[in-house]
């Protein structure tokens, strides 16, 4: 007897991909028709970066790096925009995560010398 385990689909990107855009037409359909208030800062173009960066964070199981460069530059797109004054802090502090994130990736742990054991393996 032969059992049958749910295998993960391998298509997870293009469904990720098609909840993306009924999602966006969804908004712009509600948009258009006036039933609910929708903010300007929700159909603009750093929220297709950040919707970018989730289909490809979906795409690749977030195992990929990709997706947080886009997520981080769609969110401070979209914080210089609809925040006075708030490339003043943004983008430094981009800067600084940058840097912080390439110190912190490239440096390796040093090697550890234990002493050697007493017992011996067999």
């Amino acid at each position: 007897m032969e059992t049958i385990i749910n295998k993960p689909a391998k298509n997870n990107g293009k469904v990720m991909a098609g909840i993306i855009i009924v999602i966006i037409g969804g908004l712009l359909l509600i948009d258009q028709l006036d039933l609910f208030f929708v903010p300007n800062w929700l159909i603009s173009w750093p929220m297709i970066l950040i919707g970018y960066g989730l289909y490809m964070g979906a795409k690749y199981n977030f195992k990929k790096p990709i997706y947080i460069w886009l997520l981080v530059m769609g969110t401070a797109f979209l914080l210089t925009d609809n925040i006075d004054n708030a490339d003043r802090v943004v983008w430094p502090l981009a800067i600084i995560g940058t840097g912080a994130w390439m110190v912190m990736k490239h440096t390796k742990p040093a090697e550890v010398n234990y002493p050697e054991s007493k017992f011996k393996e067999i």
